[in-house]
C-alpha cells in the first residue's frame, strides 16, 4: 500500500494546477484582460491536440530509455517541472501590462508540453504496479481520490486568503490572488511528493528495463485493426471525455452569470469534489464486486439523471445546485478510475497476443484521446458561448442564458448516454480477465 501512496502523491499538485488552468484561466484571462472567448476557446483546442497527437512519441521515448531510476520517474519529474513554471507564468502575469492571446497561447503550449512529458509515464508506472484485476482498481483510485484532494485544494485556495496583519481568513479573494496561491502551494508539494516518488520502488510488474525497440507507427495502427476492445473503450472514453469537458468548461460562467452568485464559485466547486471523495469508496467496493465496465456505466447513468435537473435551475436557485453538485460528485471518482483500470487490462489482452508490454504507447494513445475530448469540449464550449453572444461583465439575454444553460447540463447527457451504449456489454469481465492472466502465467513458466 505504501508504494501505492507513494505512486500517487504527485497527483495532489498535479491536478490542483491542471484544475486552474482548465477551469479557471478562461473566465480570468477574458475578465481581467479582456481576451475574447473565441480566440481563448480557439487556443485550447489547436494546442490540446498538438500536445495529444505528441503522446505517442512520449509513450515510446518512456518505454525504451531506461535509466538508474528507472524508465518512467525521470520523465514525471522533468515534464513536472515544466508544466509549474508555465503555470506560474499564466496564473502571475503582470497585471500592470497589455496581456495578448499570443501571451497565453505561448505559454498555454509550454504547459501542455510539460503535461505531455509527464502524463504518459506516470500513467504507464500505475499500470505496472499490479497485474491483478481489482487490485489496479485500488491503484486507480487511490491516484484518483489525490487527483481530487488536489482540485479540493485548489478550490480553497482559489476562495480563500490569510491576512498576515490581521491573522484573519479572509473569504471571496480576488482571482489573482486565488491563482498565484494554487501555483505557490502546489509547487512546493509537487517538490515534496517527488522526494517519496523517487525513493519508492518502481514497479510490481516486473517490467525492468525491457525494451520495444523501434517505434512504428504502423505497430499503433495494427493495435487498432486488432484490438477490437480497446478501439471500443477509447470511442466510450472520447464520448464521455467530451461530456465530461463542458461542465467544467462552463462553470465559472454558469454560477456567476445564471445563477448570480459569484462568490459562491469557490465553495460550490469544493462541494463537487467533496461528493467525488466521498464516492471514492463507494465504486472501490462495488468494482471489487462487479464488473468494472458495468459500474462505470451504472455511474454515467446516475450522472446523468442527476444533471438532467440543471436546466430547471435560475438566478438564485442555490440550495437546488448545491445538491447537484455534490450528487453529481459522487459519479466523478467512477468516471476518473474505472476507465484507466479497463484500460491496464487490455493491456494484458495486448501482452498475451504479442508478447510485448508497450504500456507507455497504449497510456499515449490514451492520453491523445482524453486530451482530444478535453479540447475540443472545453475550446467548443468557449467558442459557442461567443456565439450565442454571451458577454461577460455584462446583462445577457435569455437566449445566451438558456444556451448556456443547456451547453452546461444538456450536451453531456446526450454524450454520456452514447458512451453508456458502447460500454454497456463490454466483453473483458473479470472472468474474461482471469483467463487472459492464466494463460500469460502458462506462458512464461513454459
Amino acid at each position: 500500500m505504501t508504494r501505492i501512496l507513494t505512486y500517487s502523491l504527485p497527483s495532489i499538485p498535479l491536478a490542483a494546477l491542471y484544475f486552474g488552468v482548465y477551469i479557471l484561466l478562461g473566465e480570468f484571462y477574458s475578465n481581467v484582460f479582456g481576451l475574447s472567448l473565441s480566440a481563448i476557446g480557439t487556443s485550447f483546442i489547436l494546442i490540446r491536440l498538438f500536445d495529444a497527437f505528441s503522446d505517442p512519441i512520449m509513450g515510446y521515448v518512456s518505454d525504451n530509455f531506461y535509466t538508474g531510476v528507472g524508465k518512467r520517474k525521470p520523465w514525471v519529474f522533468l515534464g513536472g517541472g515544466i508544466f509549474f513554471y508555465a503555470a506560474w507564468m499564466l496564473f502571475v502575469p503582470d497585471l500592470e501590462s497589455e496581456i495578448t492571446i499570443s501571451y497565453f497561447a505561448f505559454w498555454l503550449f509550454i504547459s501542455t508540453i510539460g503535461w505531455t512529458i509527464m502524463y504518459s509515464p506516470y500513467y504507464a508506472l500505475g499500470a505496472e504496479l499490479s497485474r491483478d484485476y481489482s487490485e489496479r482498481s485500488k491503484i486507480t483510485f487511490c491516484r484518483e481520490l489525490f487527483v481530487l484532494l488536489g482540485i479540493v485544494l485548489a478550490s480553497l485556495l482559489y476562495s480563500i486568503g490569510f491576512e498576515p496583519k490581521t491573522h484573519l481568513v479572509i473569504f471571496g479573494i480576488e482571482p489573482s490572488v486565488g491563482l498565484k496561491q494554487i501555483c505557490l502551494i502546489s509547487g512546493g508539494l509537487f517538490l515534496l511528493s517527488m522526494i517519496f516518488f523517487f525513493v519508492s520502488r518502481e514497479t510490481g510488474a516486473n517490467t525492468g528495463n525491457q525494451k520495444n525497440h523501434k517505434f512504428k507507427v504502423q505497430e499503433i495502427i495494427e493495435v487498432f485493426k486488432t484490438q477490437r476492445l480497446f478501439l471500443r473503450l477509447l470511442a466510450s472514453q472520447f464520448l464521455n471525455g467530451l461530456a465530461n469537458g463542458f461542465p467544467p468548461a462552463l462553470f465559472v460562467f454558469f454560477v456567476s452569470y445564471l445563477l448570480q452568485m459569484p462568490a459562491l464559485t469557490g465553495p460550490l466547486l469544493l462541494l463537487y469534489f467533496v461528493g467525488a471523495i466521498i464516492g471514492v469508496p463507494v465504486w472501490l467496493l462495488l468494482s471489487h464486486k462487479y464488473d468494472k465496465h458495468r459500474v462505470w456505466c451504472v455511474a454515467m447513468i446516475y450522472a446523468c439523471t442527476v444533471f438532467s435537473f440543471v436546466i430547471m435551475l435560475g438566478k438564485g436557485d442555490l440550495v437546488g445546485f448545491s445538491i447537484i453538485c455534490f450528487l453529481s460528485g459522487l459519479a466523478l471518482s467512477a468516471d476518473l478510475a474505472l476507465p484507466t483500470s479497463i484500460q491496464a487490462d487490455v493491456l494484458d489482452l495486448e501482452v498475451l497476443r504479442t508478447g510485448k508490454r508497450p504500456a507507455g504507447q497504449f497510456f499515449a494513445i490514451w492520453g491523445f484521446i482524453s486530451k482530444s475530448a478535453m479540447a475540443i469540449s472545453t475550446g467548443l464550449a468557449l467558442i459557442l458561448l461567443d456565439l450565442v453572444e454571451f458577454q461577460p461583465n455584462t446583462t445577457n439575454e435569455v437566449f445566451a442564458l438558456t444556451s448556456l444553460s443547456l451547453m452546461y447540463g444538456g450536451v453531456p447527457i446526450i454524450l454520456k448516454c452514447l458512451s453508456v451504449y458502447l460500454m454497456w456489454n463490454f466483453e473483458l469481465d473479470r472472468k474474461k480477465h482471469q483467463e487472459i492472466m492464466d494463460s500469460l502465467l502458462l506462458k512464461e513458466t513454459s
